[in-house]
């Protein structure tokens, strides 16, 4: 089976956020993806997952306001800026976590704005990131995301990815494959998923429709997880969903 990373923002939320370590320690898992782990101080967060014996695999880049429903930061012309101090403190973290792999969220295209115009901005950001983060040797990630749950948001499709990484043109970019996300608006899971593999640099999964675990949907997760093993990646593989019921009780996929 590949490696399995747990989501300590989506899942585990029985728990306090710094105790979710140790519970993804004690349910069998290694690795720790976090979404923005900006709350809390990074000395603290490094130590508890250290204490657990879990790597932190994986944080975004601040993304502004896009988790509340604005446009966020990345592709939005004028807050280069913002995204840039976003960039500093993301390093700070990905450095105290000695994480290699931070994903930037591209973010909404706002109103009045053109994808002709949101595209570049979101290229020299990334340029931007990636030069930052190469000096650590991290990878710096986009990831496609489906316009159902977020509208407006620009990278959605893996080979619309794709470009914008050869147009930025830094060694250090990959792309973030989210089957649930490719299920959504392309669908061909295994193939594209295959085609894209040269460029993946981490993976992240749910089950359509719901967002849940594997086996609550239309996803054949026994296939993909095969699929996965014999591509050859040798990443993780990131459940990042809404536990149905409770985490622990949502892992009946793992066996």
């Amino acid at each position: 089976m590949p490696r399995f990373s747990i989501n300590a923002s989506m899942m585990l939320t029985e728990y306090a956020f710094l105790d979710r370590f140790h519970a993804a320690a004690d349910l069998g898992f290694a690795g720790v993806d976090i979404q923005f782990p900006y709350e809390h101080p990074a000395d603290l967060v490094a130590a508890r997952a250290a204490s657990a014996g879990v790597d932190v695999v994986l944080i975004n880049v601040p993304a502004g306001n896009l988790m509340t429903g604005g446009d966020g930061l990345a592709c939005v012309p004028g807050r280069e800026r913002a995204f840039e101090e976003g960039l500093i403190l993301a390093r700070h973290y990905a450095r105290a976590l000695g994480c290699k792999r931070v994903n930037v969220l591209s973010g909404r295209v706002p109103e009045g704005v053109s994808e002709a115009q949101a595209t570049p901005t979101l290229v020299g950001n990334l340029q931007r990131a990636a030069d930052i983060f190469a000096e650590d040797g991290v990878t710096v990630m986009v990831e496609p995301c489906n316009t159902r749950d977020v509208p407006r948001y620009l990278v959605r499709r893996t080979a619309q990815a794709i470009a914008i990484l050869d147009e930025a043109g830094r060694d250090n970019l990959a792309v973030q494959f989210d089957f649930y996300h490719r299920q959504i608006m392309e669908g061909d899971l295994i193939e594209g998923f295959r085609a894209a593999l040269p460029r993946i640099a981490h993976v992240q999964f749910a089950d359509t429709p719901g967002r849940h675990e594997p086996g609550t949907g239309e996803i054949a997760f026994e296939r993909v997880f095969a699929a996965i093993d014999a591509s050859g990646y040798d990443g993780w593989a990131g459940a990042e969903y809404r536990p149905s019921s409770g985490t622990k009780d949502s892992l009946g996929w793992m066996r």
